[in-house]
């Protein structure tokens, strides 16, 4: 789950390692953005979510959202029968396996970055790494809107990552999966000689990992291969945005959630 369509860059990096898996994923548009809120609010709309995916009879929860993962991951984890994987783990391991001069720049929404989830989970894996996080709500917005690849995306993004200019950062860290889509804007607004950290691509190693050692991996022979998407917000905009960022056509059904789940 995710809080739009940012979700998608972790699940593309899943399918790349499990492609014979069954998913569902659900992107909550109609909440967007969750950045903005506050942690409560937050963990209720990933509860809806999970709850909603129970339903179904999933097997892991990845929360593809790190303002989700920051409010919702440890709740969830002591709430459900299920493993749960969230986003930030996996990404503040790459990032100190990464760095080699222990100077990481994390960029995420507001939420995130309030939480002090990755500053501390860093600090944690080495306590001589300095961390500098910002704040970059309006990239969430960019994304969301079709907005990536255009001269005003750049000029956006050069603007809010102007505050990294002096910094020694060597690794930045993209905490949030709406930013993978604006990596080539990113890239051209930073150092060049800075990695950047897709926490996806990691977190799809830890599912696949998990999946394998538990002996969980779906079996072709046995099971029918499913793959659903489901928007709360507007399955137009929603399946725009999903084609481009896995590069194929996708059918997204509208979900409203409640009691009773509606699915249109």
């Amino acid at each position: 789950m995710d809080s739009g369509v940012g979700g998608l860059t972790v699940l593309k990096e899943i399918v790349k390692v499990l492609p014979s898996e069954s998913y569902i994923f659900v992107g909550d548009q109609a909440n967007l953005p969750y950045g903005q809120k506050s942690p409560a609010t937050v963990r209720r709309l990933t509860k809806r979510i999970a709850d909603f995916m129970m339903r179904q009879n999933v097997k892991m929860f990845v929360i593809a959202c790190n303002t989700s993962t920051a409010a919702s991951l440890d709740y969830l984890t002591a709430q459900l029968p299920i493993p749960v994987i969230g986003v930030i783990t996996p990404g503040a391991e790459s990032a100190v396996a990464a760095t080699k001069n222990n100077q990481i720049g994390v960029i995420a929404t507001n939420g995130t970055v309030k939480s002090g989830d990755y500053q501390r989970i860093i600090k944690g894996l080495n306590p001589h790494t300095n961390v500098y996080s910002l704040g970059c709500p309006d990239f969430v917005t960019m994304v969301e809107h079709g907005e990536a690849g255009s001269q005003i995306a750049l000029e956006k993004v050069r603007q809010q990552l102007a505050y990294f200019k002096g910094k020694p950062v060597d690794t930045l860290v993209l905490g949030c999966t709406h930013f993978p889509v604006l990596e080539n804007e990113i890239r051209q607004a930073v150092n060049a000689n800075v990695q950047l950290i897709d926490p996806g691509i990691s977190t799809a190693q830890n599912v696949a990992a998990y999946l394998r050692s538990h002996d969980q991996l779906r079996d072709p022979n046995v099971d029918s291969q499913i793959k659903e998407f489901y928007t709360t917000g507007n399955q137009k905009e929603f399946t725009q945005i999903a084609d481009q960022l896995l590069g194929k056509q996708i059918h997204a059904k509208h979900l409203s959630l409640g009691r009773e789940d509606v699915i249109s």
